[in-house]
Formats: C-alpha cells, sequence, structure tokens
C-alpha cells in the first residue's frame, strides 16, 4: 500500500513539474497552456522560438568548430616552436648524451666515458678526446686509457670478478663510439648554425596559424552581418507580441 501512495506521489509532482513548465513557457493561464482553441498562438510562438535556436546553435556549431581549429593550429605551432629550441639547446650543450653501456668503474655514454674510481681519476672523459686499448693474461684483464691531457690510466679486473670477454666488448664499445663522437663535436657548430636557423624560421613562419585564422575571422566576419538571426529575433519578439496581445501576459 505504501509502494502505491509513494508511486502515486511521484506522479502527481511530476505532473505538477509538468504543468508549471507548460505555464512558464505559456504564460497567462491554464485555457492559454492548454485550451485547444489557442494550440494556433501557441505553434505560432514554438515556431519562431525554434527558428531562433536553430540558427544560434548552427552557429555556434560553425564557430566552436573554428575556433578548435584555430587551437590546433596554435598548438602545433607552438610544438613546432618547442621541438627547435630542444634541439638547439642539446646542441650548445649535449652533456653525455644516451647511455649505451657500462662495466664496473666505467659507463659509456654518447658524449662522455664516465670513470667511477679513485680521486685521481678525471670522472667524465669526453669521447672525441681520448684513447683506450686492452689487454689480458690468464688472471686479469687490463684497460689502458689516454685522456684529453695526454695521461695515462689504468684499470685492472681480475677475471673472477669480470670475465676478459666483458672487457673486450666494452672496448670495443668504447672505441667504436669514440669516431661517432668526434664526429659529432666537429659538426657541432655547423649543427648549432643550422638549428639556430630552423628556430628562427619556425618562429617567424606563422603561416599555419594564419591560414586556421582566415577562416575564423572570416566565419565571425559573416555572422556578424548575417540577417537571419536578427530577422530570427524579430520574428520571435513579434510573436511574443501577438501572445502578450491575445494573454497580458509576455513570454520569455
Amino acid at each position: 500500500m505504501a509502494v502505491g501512495w509513494t508511486l502515486l506521489l511521484a506522479l502527481a509532482v511530476t505532473g505538477a513539474v509538468a504543468v508549471g513548465r507548460r505555464l512558464h513557457r505559456y504564460p497567462g493561464g491554464m485555457e492559454f497552456a492548454f485550451g485547444g482553441e489557442h494550440s494556433a498562438a501557441r505553434h505560432d510562438l514554438d515556431t519562431a522560438r525554434n527558428a531562433l535556436r536553430a540558427l544560434e546553435r548552427a552557429a555556434q556549431r560553425e564557430l566552436s568548430g573554428a575556433q578548435a581549429a584555430a587551437r590546433k593550429a596554435e598548438r602545433i605551432h607552438r610544438r613546432r616552436v618547442s621541438s627547435a629550441e630542444a634541439d638547439l639547446a642539446y646542441l650548445r650543450e649535449p652533456g653525455r648524451g644516451s647511455y649505451l653501456t657500462e662495466i664496473q668503474h666505467l659507463s659509456l655514454y654518447q658524449h662522455i666515458l664516465v670513470a667511477d674510481v679513485p680521486d685521481e681519476w678525471p670522472g667524465d672523459l669526453p669521447l672525441d678526446r681520448i684513447a683506450i686499448r686492452c689487454d689480458h693474461t690468464p688472471t686479469a684483464s687490463h684497460i689502458y686509457l689516454t685522456g684529453p691531457d695526454g695521461r695515462q690510466y689504468l684499470l685492472t679486473y681480475p677475471v673472477f670478478e669480470l670475465g676478459e670477454e666483458y672487457v673486450r666488448k666494452f672496448v670495443l664499445d668504447v672505441r667504436n663510439a669514440i669516431p661517432a663522437a668526434r664526429t659529432f663535436q666537429q659538426d657541432r657548430p655547423r649543427l648549432i648554425r643550422e638549428s639556430e636557423a630552423e628556430l628562427r624560421r619556425v618562429l617567424s613562419d606563422t603561416t599555419g596559424r594564419s591560414e586556421a585564422g582566415l577562416p575564423l575571422d572570416a566565419l565571425a566576419a559573416g555572422q556578424a552581418g548575417d540577417p537571419r538571426i536578427p530577422g530570427a529575433r524579430q520574428d520571435l519578439d513579434a510573436a511574443r507580441a501577438r501572445w502578450h496581445a491575445l494573454t497580458g501576459h509576455r513570454p520569455r
């Protein structure tokens, strides 16, 4: 029984809300909001409302699409600028570069050999200015490094700590990385100039943004000069005036 009363109450509330909305939409009383003799007047008001709403929604969709295209063009331009700036920053300060491989005490990067050994070792050794070799005995492997200042360094790896094949492979990796590092350093001045020129070109290239902005500007100008929406507003004002003359109440 309680469920039945609850359902009836819910239906009553729903009906009251619907009636209230209709009275708000067609002000003037129940007769004008529901009466069959005034259906033509309601239709007249609805037609004017719907015509204006359709035009405004279509205009907003067009404008939103053009704005989205302009924002996308701006994002693309910012990404291109950021990429060019990152490329130039890397060339100016390449740092160690990408990590390649390591063995105990030595880590190989794209531009640097990092020595994590006692204090007399220099730490970061630029690959383009070093030399490396190794030799082996039955009990140990030896790595000989020549630094940029000509000083030589020795690292010894007992075979029970690190097998000869690992030392040979690491030294080979370093020796293969050295020519690439030298080429990079030789080319850096030219690459920096080219990267600076590319950044200037990207910064000054507003073609994409301009092309995306043209439809937006044209659309905004076209919508401002389009007589349909002002005309539809006038038609709605006229329909409201007719309803007001009929009922004494002006609808929104």
